[in-house]
């Protein structure tokens, strides 16, 4: 597997960061691997392609290998339609085969290939500044344990290269035991190497506080099948805590500096982001907004409409229990109006979902009004969730940005880890160990910020779907629900390291079939795509299966139970 794709990102001269002023022009022609990764400027160049190996901010894989935020519509949250291509739902069927290529993105050996030449061809190169040199290899390596840490929570054993291998090398699995210390050690090292932060030229590189981030959700992500709970939620804690003494990171303020984290606003200064997949003007886009933007609303002067029908909904399970203003589920609160159900809700609701009756800039123009509404029997319904819409009528809204030329043309950072993550990683586990107290103190910090009454006042909710039968745990991963929807794969993470999947998957449905109670929680509702997902729960998802290809390839490799 020796790799020189690499090269490609040095010639274009990634603009990721700081390209500098270093680029020397060179006959292509005589530019091959042993003579570009000999300098400084090589490997600055080289460091910066890694950061292409983060996930993307997309909800489609679109067959880069490389996913984005595709793992949440495997949750009971939310739920993806490909409309014209019924292959593209992105595996929220739970039809998966063994040639399900969406199932396929977290196995990364061309990434890790490319890291290793990069980690191998670093002790060998000039270099002007000695201390950029084990920085530099930090970062790499920090991306090495990235993708294994996916790894071993999507596959279990996966073959543990560390070097550069040749081709014909057949590789077996490495117990997961193994993988999982060998990230929990490189992060431990990196951590001691890796600056708190950095001057502006290099705002936005890997931190000290990404990599222990990353070690706390190592460590809660192997609680679904490692033998010493235990030691895991001790060694998450002493990892948050870390972050949280530093004093680098913060809250930013109320609901207007939550809903700033989705927008371009935040980018590169926000307080709460400890990782994030950089825009770089030029360089790197997305379309992550067009693929969640609604039929009838504005996607830009310059937007391409288009035969791109992929669509997000969010489920009725999540939409009926994310909690009113005074922190009850609606079906418990005698306050709740179901004729309007969207007033005095949880304020992160309004900053997570296009809800039917939204009021939104129109397909036509800007300064025109669209009203969102998906219901077949109400007009005018562009976004009628029985054509082709979303499919449950409660829409994505993170990330969405109407003031874009062409929203295919995504300019904001893709927020990976947010700090808000770290405090409920923290509260998650000091509850694993018994101190509630402590707990409830980070997580009502989390509720505190968007004006969400403590837990300390009105007392912990009543989880009844979904419990891992600890209360406080299940109150955390609640507000996990809440302050992560339709962002990244949290959720995914919950359900498969409390071993959630009998509880919460299932028959998705969306709105109401009533037109005049949009917030109806007693009567029938519109399944979504009809029977299409009436899913069923089998244990054997909480390890995907192994492409048909890679088995294929090498017969060392063993599919995984059940598949």
């Amino acid at each position: 597997m020796k790799n020189t794709k690499i090269i490609t990102a040095i010639l274009s001269c990634m603009t990721f960061f700081s390209c500098s002023d270093f680029l020397e022009v060179e006959d292509l022609d005589q530019l091959t691997s042993t003579t570009v990764f000999v300098s400084e400027t090589d490997l600055s160049y080289a460091l910066n392609q890694l950061y292409t190996y983060l996930p993307i901010p997309n909800i489609d894989n679109n067959g880069n290998n490389t996913l984005g935020i595709v793992p949440y519509f495997w949750t009971d949250d939310a739920i993806h339609r490909g409309i014209n291509n019924g292959a593209a739902r992105q595996g929220s069927d739970y039809n998966w085969t063994t040639t399900n290529n969406v199932l396929d993105a977290f196995y990364r050996y061309d990434a890790l290939a490319d890291i290793n030449y990069f980690l191998e061809a670093l002790p060998n190169a000039s270099f002007v500044n000695e201390d950029n040199r084990e920085r530099f290899g930090a970062e790499a390596r920090f991306f090495r344990a990235f993708l294994y840490e996916g790894m071993v929570l999507a596959y279990g054993d996966v073959p543990l290269v560390t070097e550069v291998i040749d081709a014909d090398v057949y590789l077996s699995r490495t117990p997961r035991l193994e993988v999982f210390n060998f990230v929990i050690q490189e992060l431990d090292e990196i951590a001691n190497i890796l600056p708190e932060t950095y001057s502006a030229q290099n705002a936005g590189r890997i931190t000290k506080g990404a990599a222990l981030a990353l070690k706390a959700r190592a460590y809660l992500n192997a609680l679904g099948w490692h033998s010493d709970p235990t030691s895991l939620y001790t060694g998450a804690a002493d990892a948050c805590k870390e972050i949280i003494d530093s004093g680098v990171y913060s809250l930013a303020p109320g609901i207007e500096g939550f809903s700033e984290q989705f927008t371009s606003a935040s980018d590169l200064v926000s307080t709460e982001t400890i990782l994030a997949n950089i825009y770089v003007p030029g360089t790197r886009t997305h379309e992550l907004a067009r693929n969640l933007a609604q039929k009838g609303s504005w996607r830009g002067s310059a937007a391409s409409y288009g035969n791109n029908q992929s669509r997000a909904g969010y489920t009725a399970d999540f939409i009926e229990e994310v909690q009113t203003i005074n922190g009850l589920f609606p079906k418990d609160d005698v306050s709740y109006n179901p004729a309007s159900p969207w007033e005095n809700r949880d304020p992160r609701l309004a900053v997570s979902a296009v809800l039917p009756g939204d009021e939104l800039p129109a397909k036509s123009s800007d300064s025109d009004i669209y009203v969102y509404q998906p219901h077949p029997n109400i007009s005018p319904n562009t976004d009628n969730i029985t054509g082709t819409s979303n499919p449950t009528g409660y829409s994505f809204k993170k990330y969405i940005d109407y003031t874009l030329d062409a929203m295919d043309q995504g300019d904001a950072d893709y927020k990976i880890i947010r700090y808000s993550e770290v405090l409920l990683m923290y509260a998650e586990a000091l509850a694993g160990i018994g101190d509630n107290a402590g707990a409830l103190t980070y997580l009502d910090k989390v509720r505190e910020r968007v004006g969400m009454p403590k837990y300390a006042d009105i007392g912990l909710p009543n989880v009844s779907r979904g419990t891992t039968g600890n209360q406080m745990i299940d109150a955390i991963l609640l507000e996990r629900r809440y302050e992560f929807a339709g962002e990244g794969p949290q959720r995914w993470f919950d359900i498969w390291r409390y071993k959630l999947g009998d509880q919460v998957i299932g028959q998705v449905y969306g709105i109401p079939e009533s037109t005049i109670l949009p917030g109806d929680l007693v009567g029938p509702k519109y399944k979504a795509d009809g029977d299409s997902y009436s899913r069923a729960w089998n244990d054997k998802f909480y390890l995907l299966p192994i492409h048909q290809n890679i088995l294929d390839a090498n017969p060392n490799i063993e599919q995984n139970p059940g598949w």
